[in-house]
């Protein structure tokens, strides 16, 4: 989790970011599901402890990509900050396209985020972050 932190920030509510409000990069929706399922009550995605953030993340990222059955922690850990940034199945679909090849995934990513822009040049206030991103984890595979 804090290799994924480094790349989110605190609170933000971005109206470019198709995710809207989010914080240590959990969104509203997200938090909203996971209070939900537990059956607590709402409250906005500025006030998660950190706690609820560990919680989150292990669950609906970590777990819920299959990160935590990769023996490669290297990899393990690219397959779940794809998860948090591409949505789990968005993750699934890179990692099997890159034939479990930490590399290969990264370029896919790389790509996918260059694609997004293309598509909506709107986004591309957030592409510097996501290639520093890529470029983090490049770096560990190093």
């Amino acid at each position: 989790l804090k290799y994924v932190l480094k790349s989110e920030g605190g609170y933000s509510n971005n109206k470019a970011d198709r995710g809207g409000a989010t914080n240590y990069g959990i969104t509203q929706r997200t938090y909203d599901a996971y209070l939900n399922k537990n059956k607590l009550p709402h409250k906005n995605v500025a006030n998660i402890t950190y706690e609820e953030v560990k919680r989150i993340y292990f669950r609906e990222y970590w777990q819920a990509s299959g990160a935590d059955k990769i023996s490669d922690f290297k990899l393990a850990l690219i397959l779940f900050d794809s998860a948090v940034n591409h949505g789990v199945n968005g993750a699934k679909v890179l990692y099997q396209k890159s034939g479990v090849d930490a590399y290969k995934l990264l370029e896919l990513r790389k790509q996918k985020y260059l694609n997004i822009v293309q598509k909506n040049p709107s986004q591309k206030v957030f592409l510097k972050g996501w290639l520093n991103r890529i470029d983090f984890l490049f770096s560990l595979l190093s």
